[in-house]
Order: C-alpha cells, then sequence, then structure tokens
C-alpha cells in the first residue's frame, strides 16, 4: 500500500483535490460545443427567418457571415490574450460575451439585432485554441494526446446534434428558442469552467498588448472572408470582390510588416520560420479548402437530389439530417483511439491518416452514383478521416511550440481553417451554380464531380504536404525580451 502511495502526489490538508482527466475534458467539451452549436443552428434557422422577416436569402445569409467574420479573428486575438493573462480567464469572458450576444438576438427583435447579436457571439471563435491550451495546462503529459483529440473532435458531434436541437426548439418556440437555448448553454458552460478548472497561475507580465494588431487583423480577415463569400453572387470579376480583396490584402501586408516590428505582437509570424509549423498550417488550410470545407454542399445535393436525375439518392431533409449526425457520431466514437494512436506512434502519422482516409473517400463517391450502401459507407469513413484529423491535428502542433504559446498558436490554425473552408464554400458554390439549369435550377452530374475533383485535389496536396512533417520535430523557441532587444539594437547598427 505505501508503495502504491508513494508516486502519488497527496494534497496537503485545506487544499482543494485538482480536478481528474474527465472532469476537465468535459467542462471544456462543454465549452467547445458552444462554439461549434452557435456556428450549425442559424443554418437550420434560415428559411424561419427569411419567412418572419420577409427578406431574401442573401440579406438573411448576414446572421452566418457575421459570427464567422468576428469568429476568425477572435481566434486568434483570444489565444493571445489566454496566452498573456490566464486561459481560464478569458475563457469565462468569452462564454459570458457570446450568451450577451444570443440575449441581443432573442430581445431586439429586428434583424438587424440579430446579425448584430451573432456577431457578438462570434467572440466563441476563441474558445477551441483557449481549450486546447487549458487541457495542456492541466492534464498529465500522456493524457494530452487523448484529451485534445476529443476536444477536437467535439466539434463534429456538436455540429451534427446542433441542428436537431435547432429544429426542435424552432418548430416549439419559433426563433426565439434557439437563442434562449443558446444563452443558457453558454452561461452554463461559464459557470462549469468557473467550478472546475484551477485557476490561473498568476503571472506577472511584461508584455503590453498590441491594440493596432488587434485593429488591423479582423479588418484583414473580414475583408478577404467578405470578397470570398461575395463571390458566388458577384462573380471573380466583379468591383466588389476585386476590391475586397485588395483592401484585405492590404491591410494584411499593414499588419504583417507591424507584427515583425511590434514587441508583443497579437500573431508571432516569426513561429513560421518553424518548418513543422508552417508545414502544418499549410495542410490545414489545404484540407480546409478540400475535403473539410469543400464536401458538404455537393454531398447534401446527392443525398437529397431525386434518383431520377442520376446521382442523387433521394432523401429527405430530415433523413440526410439524419445520416449526417450518425456519421459525425462514428467519427467522435474514434477520437480517443486517434488520441491513443497519437501518444503511441505519434500525433504525424494519426494526422495523414485521417487526411488520406478523406482523399479516398472520394473516388469512391464519384465512381458509385446513385449507390446509396457505397455513398453511406463513404462518408461513414470521411466522418472518421475529419474526427482524426481534428483530434490529431492540435497535438501535431502542440509537438511543435512551447505550453506558454499554445492557445495563440491553435488560434491562428483555427483562422487559417476558417479562411480555407470559406474560399472552399465561394469556389464551390462557382463551380455548382455554372453547372446549374436556369430552369429548373437543378445541378448537373458534370458539376457534382467537377466540385468532388476540386475538393479531391486539394485532399491530395494536404496528405502530400503532411508527408513532409518531421515525426521529431525541432520546437519552436519564441525570443526572450533580451533576444527582441538585441535584434532591434544589431537591426538599428545595420541602418546607420
Amino acid at each position: 500500500m505505501m508503495s502504491a502511495l508513494a508516486g502519488r502526489k497527496v494534497p496537503k490538508k485545506g487544499m482543494l483535490r485538482r480536478p481528474g482527466f474527465a472532469t476537465i475534458v468535459s467542462v471544456l467539451i462543454l465549452a467547445e460545443i458552444v462554439s461549434a452549436f452557435e456556428l450549425s443552428m442559424m443554418y437550420v434557422t434560415l428559411p424561419t427567418l427569411i419567412k418572419d422577416f420577409q427578406v431574401d436569402a442573401n440579406t438573411v445569409a448576414w446572421v452566418v457571415t457575421a459570427y464567422l467574420l468576428v469568429s476568425a479573428s477572435a481566434g486568434v486575438m483570444g489565444g493571445r490574450f489566454g496566452d498573456m493573462y490566464g486561459r481560464r480567464k478569458v475563457l469565462i469572458i468569452v462564454l459570458v460575451i457570446s450568451g450577451a450576444g444570443s440575449l441581443i438576438s432573442l430581445i431586439g427583435g429586428t434583424l438587424g439585432m440579430i446579425i448584430l447579436g451573432r456577431a457578438i457571439q462570434g467572440v466563441a471563435g476563441a474558445v477551441m485554441g483557449l481549450a486546447f491550451g487549458l487541457a495542456r495546462e492541466h492534464l498529465d503529459e500522456e493524457r494530452i494526446p487523448v484529451g485534445v483529440s476529443m476536444i477536437g473532435a467535439s466539434a463534429l458531434i456538436a455540429g451534427a446534434g446542433g441542428a436537431f436541437i435547432a429544429g426542435f426548439m424552432i418548430d416549439a418556440y419559433s426563433w426565439h428558442g434557439i437563442f434562449a437555448f443558446a444563452a443558457v448553454l453558454a452561461i452554463v458552460a461559464a459557470i462549469a469552467v468557473i467550478v472546475r478548472i484551477p485557476r490561473d497561475k498568476v503571472t506577472v507580465t511584461k508584455e503590453k498588448p498590441d491594440y493596432l494588431g488587434s485593429l488591423l487583423l479582423p479588418i484583414a480577415v473580414s475583408s478577404i472572408l467578405l470578397g470570398l463569400s461575395s463571390s458566388s453572387k458577384t462573380g471573380f470579376a466583379s468591383i466588389q470582390f476585386i476590391g475586397l480583396m485588395a483592401l484585405g490584402l492590404l491591410v494584411a501586408v499593414i499588419w504583417a510588416w507591424w507584427e515583425l516590428r511590434v514587441e508583443s505582437p497579437i500573431v508571432n509570424l516569426r513561429m513560421f520560420k518553424n518548418r513543422q509549423i508552417a508545414l502544418v498550417m499549410t495542410a490545414t488550410m489545404l484540407a480546409a479548402i478540400g475535403p473539410i470545407g469543400g464536401m458538404a454542399v455537393p454531398s447534401q445535393m446527392v443525398l437529397q437530389y431525386p434518383t431520377a436525375v442520376g446521382f442523387g439518392l433521394g432523401f429527405t431533409a430530415t433523413s440526410a439530417g439524419v445520416l449526417s449526425c450518425v456519421t459525425a457520431l462514428l467519427g467522435y466514437f474514434f477520437a480517443p483511439l486517434g488520441g491513443k494512436l497519437a501518444h503511441r506512434f505519434g500525433a504525424r502519422s494519426v494526422f495523414i491518416s485521417g487526411l488520406l482516409l478523406m482523399t479516398l473517400v472520394l473516388p469512391i463517391i464519384m465512381l458509385t452514383y446513385g449507390n446509396v450502401v457505397m455513398f453511406v459507407a463513404a462518408m461513414s469513413l470521411n466522418g472518421i478521416g475529419i474526427s482524426l484529423t481534428y483530434g490529431a491535428l492540435p497535438n501535431v502542433l502542440i509537438e511543435a511550440v512551447p505550453e506558454s504559446h499554445t492557445s495563440e498558436t491553435a488560434g491562428t490554425n483555427t483562422m487559417v481553417r476558417n479562411v480555407g473552408q470559406s474560399t472552399a464554400t465561394a469556389i464551390g458554390a462557382y463551380i455548382l451554380a455554372s453547372h446549374q439549369d436556369p430552369t429548373t435550377t437543378v445541378v448537373a452530374q458534370s458539376g457534382i464531380s467537377l466540385a468532388f475533383g476540386f475538393v479531391m485535389v486539394f485532399a491530395a496536396l494536404s496528405v502530400i504536404v503532411a508527408l513532409l512533417l518531421k515525426r521529431n520535430p525541432v520546437p519552436w523557441v519564441p525570443e526572450t525580451l533580451e533576444d527582441k532587444a538585441v535584434r532591434r539594437g544589431a537591426q538599428s547598427v545595420a541602418a546607420v
């Protein structure tokens, strides 16, 4: 008995026992569910909002766009502030603000107020990066891969389940019910974090907030995402698309110039000098443009188009939703296994396996149009592939960054993924629209195949880049304040 207790840390009298693996991971999954649910819930709500407010689809789409615009920047900024001032503290603030956004949408009464509330809800985009950082901070080292995999994959199950919860709330209470539910969910998650996640270690930081970088980043990202989201309607040659993209890229260049010179940047761009981090970010972008962001629309068309068109399976919207939920659940069951495999063989191997599985699914779909069994099997494999990829991705990053910069790096990766998914949506919509019958609005099989082919190309590219990742990477070592002083001194001497 004494030997069994010798290796364990026994809390002193009066000290609180440290929460265990299940408690910490469950609370962080709940927090991530808030973020994933707030994104997915609105897709089901769009037809109701169009009917209630008598507006067109392009106008009501702003309830989704507003969330994505804020979410993309919040992922980076929230992660950085969490690393600087305490992840638990920032996560609580993010969840409370998110709940307030839901209440604004609930009581506002107009579409404009709903859009405003949705923009405020977008701060929940910071949750995933903060959750990864907290998991790394509080879990035992050998349990981190499994915990992070479960947190990352929870976005899948929350996204799939969110559609069913949203549908029930809308049927029972109209669109008001969905915002009331989201507000309660956010507050419950905030309380869970307050009660069960240990307090941040009190540290004194000499770093000053990068206010200019925090201002320029959302302008750059929002302009680029707005340009991409509008391209499916206006075209890639329109003044609106070119103007927004030019503005976004110009501000991005100015922002990058500033970030490389400011003492405490909101995003430390020097991390991209690390080969492993640069390759992970590139693979993430390619996968987001490909299978992660480009599969949803064409696969739903295959499911719901009538069998008469040749490639459709004739599913109803409800049955298609059930299938999506089941495949997401199947994928989530593999998340703990992916974490264990990452701990045993390295996150790189699991990451590559997930990307490869998603790539191999595409030719199966394209070669078996009209076959329900093969399509369901392919989508099930795709769900497993996404789960493995989502679970391994943060572990690949964790292997290459110090604990003090985990949330910042994860937040940057989230932003990269959001931009990639927006690119996939824009290009996919353009491809499908160009093969749409103007009379029946039905997309031809050639358009569906071209969309899947586009996804397959980027999926294959993501696998190629992932294969370049090292098994034992050299971790990124951020500059210390002394290093920065020496570098600035050297730059001053060179200028003279």
